[in-house]
């Protein structure tokens, strides 16, 4: 029931299209049926739900055939930090698509991609080289890649519920019942069918938050890690944050047992800090993954890290392809995304500080009005909502499993959509510039609307 819930529930291509569907949605549905799987990503199971197509989006709204709009809170699934339809971040595309769009990665390069490496490493704490790729799954893939070529060892030791993409050697994975209290690393076990059997092999996975099981784990076996590899705050569930102090304390195991670290700041990077989530909680890794907000919406990921470990890709030892790494409209995008970060001494983050605020408070007050325990946690951009009871905050995701109610969750996201609140996968309010004080009012109304029917149909 959790994996559901964490997405909308249904099974694409089952059931009666929802009531109030026009004929062109119907339409479209039927034909998507008999030539498509699903939606294009099924990463979260349950997540397909009825027919829903968009045919156009301005500022922090969807709109369908019939004209509804949806109020969004997934902004791309991450990218999209500042809404749809900035004219400025949109002429910055334009301007590239009519001078230069498209460039051989392996035999040329852009003044734009030297600028973008330049801004990257001037704000991002561990960067002193970057190398830019597509996706933050295939840029996971070269920051592991990096870290064996560089150490000589097998393993990348990661965390229980932490997300780095869905190809195979990282998708999904548990640790077996107990393996919490374990003080070794187990290969975690894979929860998609298709993965190559020895997928996991080289790939150690213990508990977040827990310092025990690290620490233990690196005094046996830190001769054969090549890096520990983790989300700075656990935004793929629950966003579940680090303990106090938690992250200064893996930085110094990792340096005292010799094992390279590496943050996955494909969600976290650009989105809480211009320095991301190392620079504001001033720990710095080894290598980082960047990606989403690192080009407002257009497709671009990177790894950045130390001059020396990155000198593997330099000396060909470690060798990595890509026909779009360093895609001109994407370059351009992320070059106009920075500088409008750093606009008036970051004042993007100081505006998604002011919506966070008015959005959290506000569910909260709804919740106490009709008796729902909710729990939103989560870092600057970013909101997890839950109903959790007797407690502020949840920091690994066996306590989400332990303490949630998923069945309620499950229902409560099927009513979001229902008033056309558009939630991201994970029960996620993934914050952008383009809300306004209307949209926040808004969506608090029909927010109140989905808990009120909630209250009626669970009670």
């Amino acid at each position: 029931m959790a994996a559901q819930a964490l997405g909308v529930t249904g099974t694409w291509g089952e059931g009666e299209v929802t009531s109030g569907v026009d004929n062109m949605t119907n339409s479209l549905w039927e034909r998507a049926r008999a030539v498509m799987p699903g939606k294009q990503s099924n990463v979260r199971r349950g997540a397909q739900g009825n027919p829903l197509f968009f045919t156009a989006s301005q500022g922090a709204r969807y709109f369908d055939f019939a004209g509804q709009d949806y109020i969004d809170f997934v902004g791309g699934m991450g990218p999209a930090i500042w809404g749809h339809s900035k004219e400025e971040y949109l002429e910055a595309i334009k301007s590239q698509l009519e001078t230069l769009f498209s460039i051989p990665s392996t035999i040329a390069q852009t003044e734009a991609e030297v600028l973008l490496a330049e801004k990257i490493v001037e704000h991002v704490p561990c960067a002193e080289w970057v190398r830019f790729a597509i996706s933050g799954s295939e840029a996971v893939q070269l920051a592991m890649r990096i870290a064996r070529g560089y150490s000589g060892r097998r393993y990348v030791l990661r965390f229980h519920k932490h997300y780095h993409g869905w190809i195979d050697g990282v998708s999904g994975g548990d640790l077996p019942v107990g393996a919490s209290d374990l003080p070794v690393p187990v290969p975690s076990a894979t929860d998609s069918s298709g993965i190559a059997k020895h997928a996991h092999a080289d790939s150690l996975m213990v508990q977040w938050n827990d310092l025990r099981a690290l620490e233990d784990t690196l005094k046996k076996h830190s001769a054969e890690i090549a890096v520990v590899l983790m989300e700075p705050v656990m935004l793929n569930f629950g966003c579940c944050p680090p303990r106090e102090g938690y992250l200064t304390a893996v930085r110094q195991l990792c340096d005292q047992y010799g094992v390279l670290l590496c943050f996955d700041e494909v969600f976290t990077g650009f989105r809480m800090s211009l320095g991301g989530a190392q620079e504001a909680f001033g720990v710095t890794p080894d290598l980082v993954v960047l990606a989403k907000a690192i080009a407002g919406g257009m497709p671009l990921a990177a790894v950045a890290g130390r001059r020396e470990i990155m000198q593997v890709l330099r000396d060909d030892s470690v060798l990595v392809g890509g026909t779009f790494n360093s895609f001109p409209l994407s370059i351009a995008a992320a070059l106009k995304n920075i500088e409008l970060l750093e606009r008036d001494n970051g004042a993007f983050y100081r505006r998604i500080d002011a919506i966070q605020e008015k959005l959290v408070q506000g569910i909260y007050d709804i919740g106490r009005e009709f008796g729902q325990s909710f729990l939103l946690q989560g870092p600057r951009g970013v909101v997890h909502l839950n109903f959790v009871s007797g407690t502020d905050v949840v920091y690994a995701p066996n306590e989400l499993l332990e303490k949630a109610n998923w069945e309620r969750l499950a229902k409560f996201n099927e009513l979001l959509l229902s008033e056309r609140v558009l939630v991201g996968g994970g029960s996620r309010f993934v914050l952008t510039d383009a809300l306004s004080d209307d949209d926040i009012v808004d969506a608090l109304n029909r927010i109140r609307s989905a808990t009120l029917r909630l209250s009626e149909a669970v009670k």
